[in-house]
C-alpha cells in the first residue's frame, strides 16, 4: 500500500501555544470509510478538528469505518516521541510511534487514515488533528489478516509519523 500524507499546519499552532504535547497527550488513529474524496486544498489547510476532517474538504463529508459488527475500534498510538536528524540528511524532525497500528480479526473497507490528538477536549469537535494518510484508494480487511498500518522509515528514521524539515 503507498499512501501520501499530509500534516496540518494548525497542529504545529497548536504544539507552539502547548495546548498539544506529543510527549503526555494520548494520540490516536481512525479510519474512514469509502464515502467521498478528501482533497489537499485550502478548506483542508483550515482544518482544526476531527469533526473539521470529517466534514469533508468541499468534496462531501467523509464517514468513519462502522464499529458495528466489524471489529473496528479508534487506535491509540503507542509510545509517541520526537526525533531530530542533525546529520545528513539535517533539519529533520520527525514524530515516531513505537509500533505500527493494526486490526486484527476486523472486516472492514478504508481510504483515509486520521492521526490526532485526543487529550484536548476529548471530543471530535475538540480534538486536534496531526495528519491524515491518503490510502491510494480502497483497502479492503478481512477477518482473515490484520489490516496493519505499517509506519516505516522517513529519512531513514523508524517508525516515522510525519515529517518535517527546517530550512
Amino acid at each position: 500500500m503507498s499512501v501520501q500524507g499530509h500534516y496540518f499546519p494548525s497542529w504545529t499552532l497548536a504544539a507552539s501555544k502547548k495546548t498539544a504535547n506529543v510527549l503526555t497527550d494520548t494520540l490516536q488513529v481512525l479510519l474512514i470509510a469509502p464515502s467521498n474524496t478528501y482533497t489537499w486544498n485550502a478548506t483542508a489547510l483550515a482544518t482544526v478538528h476531527v469533526s473539521d476532517f470529517l466534514a469533508g474538504s468541499g468534496g462531501g463529508a467523509l464517514t468513519e469505518v462502522s464499529i458495528s459488527g466489524t471489529n473496528y475500534t479508534r487506535q491509540t498510538l503507542a509510545t509517541v516521541g520526537i526525533s531530530d536528524s542533525l546529520a545528513s540528511p539535517d533539519g529533520y524532525t520527525t514524530l515516531t510511534v513505537s509500533a505500527n497500528p493494526s486490526w486484527s480479526s476486523a472486516t472492514f473497507t478504508t481510504t483515509y487514515a486520521l492521526f490526532f490528538d485526543n487529550t484536548i477536549g476529548g471530543t471530535d469537535t475538540t480534538n486536534q488533528v496531526i495528519c491524515y494518510w491518503d490510502l491510494a484508494g480502497a483497502q479492503v480487511v478481512t477477518s482473515a489478516a490484520p489490516f496493519v498500518l505499517n509506519l516505516g522509515s522517513l529519512n531513514g528514521v523508524a517508525q516515522g509519523l510525519v515529517q518535517w524539515q527546517s530550512a
